[in-house]
């Protein structure tokens, strides 16, 4: 005995949009929060004249959606938003095609900032964060192919090739019109053309910032190094994560592939959005300068970032003498080699834009019996830089039973945010070019993974949306218009 199955069977009521998806589904979770956000920038955009179009919230609400499972492509959404129930339930069964959603998609990027610091001070006023950051980056490949990362010689021979192709063509075309002239340009001439522009506003870049390779397709990529050893056209993608729910609170593109001058953005960044500074920053040694210390040190913010030795002189894989094992002593201004032998101060040398550095020189090498497990040279040398108190000290405080409790949080808070959006999300390379749009794209990213920490809090929580938000605004469904479209300004916005 069998349940009836019936494909042709009609309603005696029309369905509700509400039964499309479970009561606990992420999309009523992102549907409720994209009602609540202020998107009225966008919405001054768009004029009272001509044929009505489609609601930006809605727009938004697919566009987000479609990054939180996996599918970027304005074609793809197309496609979902008729045959997917999550999709239909938020575009309210309208049907926009890709050129809709890909027009706006483009249109309003920057808009996508203020978004994100609402949905941050969502999580602010759920008490979902709180006062200790930690800041990492990982690559992510550009939409551009490596073969199109060129040299500026590689480029000229390009465009040289290319115009003794156009006029082959020309030759071409004047045997078989004559003196008379086509209506349509050649496909072919056109291609040309265009690729012959990208090639010099990359001979541009290459010139303007004095570098060996510029990419064709994104001009703003760069080859960096992914942790497989291979080498593409990429972005370093910035993130600060906070440790109490693993909220995103500032994200940034960059196309360094260092972290070294991330810091004080990315700090610059989380001030901007949270209204306030971290009290504890980890990080980890690729952030590591004298700058970088030094300015947490001014900011009053409690930092936990190694150096690049660290690790490897704590677990004494160096093949000589660790200079950690020679000690300082600041009122003599001298070193102590493991021997007890003295080395004084010799000489400075001369830096740039670098604090001088002064050498200290043993005089006593050819008589010590640990010579040859300290150095192969005549005597064993030691610099020293000015601010190396700063690293000393971070040392001393990572080497306490607190700093190394502090500093293994780095781990479990920041790591685990890139490993959902590449392995959940399929976030592995950028689908839009250039570094304004990666930057919001990426925004993007962050954005829905804090929606997703949202809906998982309000599991642990037991309670909705509607009931959390309620509690912190104190307001109910009087805060939605006319046309079911919220109101509210979120407070902490600037």
């Amino acid at each position: 005995m069998f349940k009836k199955y019936d494909q042709k069977q009609q309603f005696l009521l029309p369905l509700s949009l509400e039964e499309f998806v479970p009561e606990n589904h992420i999309a009523r979770v992102l549907n409720d929060l994209i009602d609540l956000v202020d998107i009225s920038d966008i919405e001054s955009t768009y004029s009272e004249e001509g044929c009505p179009a489609y609601h930006p919230r809605f727009l938004l609400k697919i566009l987000l959606y479609g990054y939180l499972i996996n599918i970027r492509s304005s074609r793809k959404i197309e496609q979902m938003t008729q045959t997917d129930t999550a999709f239909m339930y938020l575009a309210a069964m309208q049907k926009p095609d890709f050129r809709t959603i890909c027009r706006f998609r483009s249109t309003h990027l920057d808009s996508i900032k203020e978004i994100f610091s609402q949905v941050v001070t969502f999580c602010k006023e759920m008490d979902m964060i709180g006062s200790s950051i930690s800041i990492d980056g990982t690559k992510v490949k550009a939409n551009a192919s490596p073969r199109q990362s060129k040299s500026s010689d590689a480029l000229k021979k390009e465009i040289d090739k290319i115009l003794k192709e156009s006029i082959e063509i020309d030759k071409q075309e004047d045997e078989i019109y004559g003196d008379s002239t086509p209506y349509q340009v050649p496909e072919e001439l056109v291609n040309k053309q265009k690729r012959v522009e990208k090639i010099k506003a990359a001979m541009k870049k290459i010139d303007e910032e004095k570098l060996k390779k510029v990419n064709i397709t994104d001009n703003d990529a760069k080859i960096m190094k992914h942790k497989d050893g291979s080498k593409k056209p990429s972005y370093n993608c910035q993130v600060a994560v906070d440790e109490k729910e693993q909220i995103i609170v500032a994200s940034d593109v960059v196309d360094e592939e260092n972290d070294l001058h991330q810091v004080v953005p990315m700090i610059e960044n989380v001030k901007e959005t949270l209204g306030y500074k971290p009290t504890i920053v980890l990080a980890d040694a690729g952030y590591f300068s004298y700058d970088n210390v030094k300015f947490l040190l001014d900011q009053e913010i409690d930092a936990y970032i190694p150096d690049n030795f660290y690790e490897v002189e704590k677990r004494g894989k160096t093949k000589k003498f660790r200079k950690s094992l020679f000690k300082y002593d600041p009122e003599k201004d001298c070193y102590y080699c493991p021997a007890a032998f003295e080395i004084p101060f010799t000489r400075i040398q001369k830096r740039n834009d670098e604090p001088d550095l002064r050498y200290y020189v043993c005089k006593y090498c050819s008589l010590c019996v640990l010579k040859n497990a300290c150095t192969e040279s005549e005597n064993r040398t030691i610099s020293r830089d000015p601010r190396e108190y700063l690293m000393e000290n971070m040392r001393a405080k990572l080497n306490t039973e607190e700093g190394t409790e502090q500093y293994q949080k780095r781990m479990c808070t920041v790591e685990p945010v890139f490993g959902q959006m590449k392995q959940d999300r399929g976030f592995r390379e950028f689908l839009l070019r250039g570094k304004r749009k990666t930057k919001i794209e990426f925004l993007m990213m962050c954005t829905v993974h804090n929606i997703k920490k949202i809906a998982d809090f309000m599991k642990r929580e037991g309670k909705s949306l509607k009931e959390i938000l309620n509690m912190i605004t104190g307001r109910g469904n009087e805060c939605r218009n006319k046309g079911g479209i919220t109101a509210r300004k979120a407070s902490m916005v600037r």
